[in-house]
């Protein structure tokens, strides 16, 4: 099979062309702005797949797995600037998603743990979707629209995806800077997720589409933390004592609302693909062997 990997910029879509192209598929990636070398030029504002990507990739008997990362994932922006963000997330987006399918490419859409209201939290695939903000529900639109008119595509619904790389926009090495920097790791009170590896990400993608999974399913660690136990793990590992502070969610002041239960039961994705997810433990210590001057051991 080949890779179309839509949001290669972004720190999951770069993480899942790296994957594809080490295990030896023929990949893509796209980015809306030139930043980056080896990636195609595709603005999902104004661009159409069919005019950025060659016609003859979506030819030939490997069958094109379409991923589609891109999106605008500021939260708040979602809320204050509703009319580009709802373009971006929703109407190109189902747009793209016609014109992939016009092209015989298998869509697989990432989605969120967000279209739920994070009150219960240890969500599964069977559970009512109340969206916690306009972020969640733009995701839950396009669900929608998959589930009436594309019910071939694959739909993993995921919290938050950390990685190993210190160099990397994500969580760790956030976190790795901010004790660096000497500065306490600032996490919202009472937030309670299902941290999960970005390749673990990659793989159950990849396993989907050699099954040929459809629907949703929430592509989830089974571990959850509360993100200041998190980060206090964290820091422990790095050897350093930790300085952690928790704030309530109204001192953030966010624009828009936040899910404080985001976790999700990844249980019926694990059993059906016999994926085994990394444990934190195990991402923390390839984050620590992959910081300047770390023993190869």
């Amino acid at each position: 099979m080949k890779f179309l990997i839509v949001g290669a910029s972004g720190f999951v879509g770069r993480n899942l062309l790296a994957f594809y192209r080490e295990q030896g598929f023929e990949a893509i990636g796209t980015q809306a702005h030139a930043r980056e070398q080896g990636l195609v030029n595709f603005d999902l504002l104004r661009d159409r797949i069919g005019n950025s990507i060659d016609k003859t990739f979506f030819h030939g008997t490997e069958p094109v797995q379409a991923v589609i990362a891109a999106v605008v994932s500021d939260m708040d922006l979602c809320l204050t600037n509703r009319s580009l963000a709802h373009a971006v997330n929703v109407e190109n987006t189902i747009q793209l998603i016609n014109d992939l399918a016009e092209r015989n490419a298998r869509v697989t859409f990432l989605s969120t743990c967000f279209v739920f209201d994070g009150k219960k939290g240890y969500y599964n695939e069977t559970n009512s979707c109340f969206p916690a903000n306009e972020y969640g529900r733009h995701k839950l639109e396009v669900e929608t629209y998959l589930r009436r008119r594309l019910p071939s595509a694959f739909i993993p619904r995921m919290d938050k995806i950390v990685g190993d790389n210190p160099h990397d926009r994500q969580l760790l090495a956030h976190w790795h800077q901010r004790i660096r920097d000497h500065q306490p790791i600032v996490c919202l009170e009472g937030s309670l997720l299902s941290p999960t590896f970005v390749l673990d990400v990659a793989r159950g993608i990849l396993l989907a589409s050699q099954m040929k999974l459809s629907g949703v399913y929430h592509v989830s660690n089974s571990e959850f933390f509360y993100r200041d136990e998190l980060a206090r793990q964290f820091c422990y590992a790095l050897g350093v004592s930790p300085n952690v502070i928790t704030k309530p969610l109204a001192e953030f002041r966010f624009a828009d609302k936040r899910a404080l239960n985001s976790y999700l039961d990844g249980s019926r994705f694990a059993k059906d693909t016999s994926l085994r997810f990394t444990s934190m433990r195990e991402v923390f210590n390839r984050f620590i062997h992959r910081l300047p001057g770390a023993s190869p051991n």
